[in-house]
C-alpha cells in the first residue's frame, strides 16, 4: 500500500483527513445568504489557522463554477493551498480537486505567496498579529 504524501498533479503536500475535514466543515458552515463569498472563505480560513489569498471569478475551465478563491493552510514542512469555488447558483460552496483547477492556478497562488511573503518581510507592520 502506497501512503500518498503530495499530490501528484501539483507536488503539494496532501492534508491530512483531519485538516481536510475541519476545513470542509468550517466551509459548510457558512451562510452565503448573509455573507460574500470572499468572507465566508475567509472566515473558513481562520477556523483552520490559514488565510485567504485571492478572490477572482472562474475562466470558465472550472465546471459549475462563478468564482474560486485560493487559500493557504499552514503547514510544518509546506504549506497547502486550497481552491474553494462557489456554485454558478452562487448558493453553495466547495473544494476543487487539483485536477479541476490545474497547474496555471496552482502556480499562480504560490507566487502570489511568494510575493505576500516578501511584502510582509520588508513591512513588518503587515505581519500578521498573535495567530489565526
Amino acid at each position: 500500500m502506497r501512503m500518498q504524501t503530495a499530490d501528484d498533479a501539483t507536488g503539494e503536500p496532501v492534508m491530512d483527513a483531519f485538516e481536510s475535514v475541519e476545513f470542509e466543515l468550517a466551509l459548510d458552515m457558512q451562510d452565503l445568504t448573509e455573507f460574500s463569498f470572499e468572507a465566508c472563505v475567509a472566515h473558513a480560513a481562520e477556523v483552520v489557522g490559514g488565510e485567504i489569498l485571492f478572490d477572482m471569478p472562474t475562466d470558465g475551465s472550472i465546471e459549475d463554477a462563478a468564482r474560486m478563491a485560493a487559500v493557504r493552510i499552514p503547514h510544518p514542512t509546506r504549506d497547502r493551498i486550497l481552491f474553494v469555488v462557489l456554485d454558478e447558483a452562487r448558493s453553495s460552496l466547495r473544494v476543487a480537486s487539483s485536477e479541476e483547477v490545474g497547474e496555471r492556478f496552482h502556480g499562480f497562488a504560490r507566487a502570489f505567496v511568494s510575493v505576500l511573503e516578501r511584502i510582509r518581510d520588508d513591512l513588518p507592520d503587515l505581519r500578521p498579529v498573535g495567530s489565526a
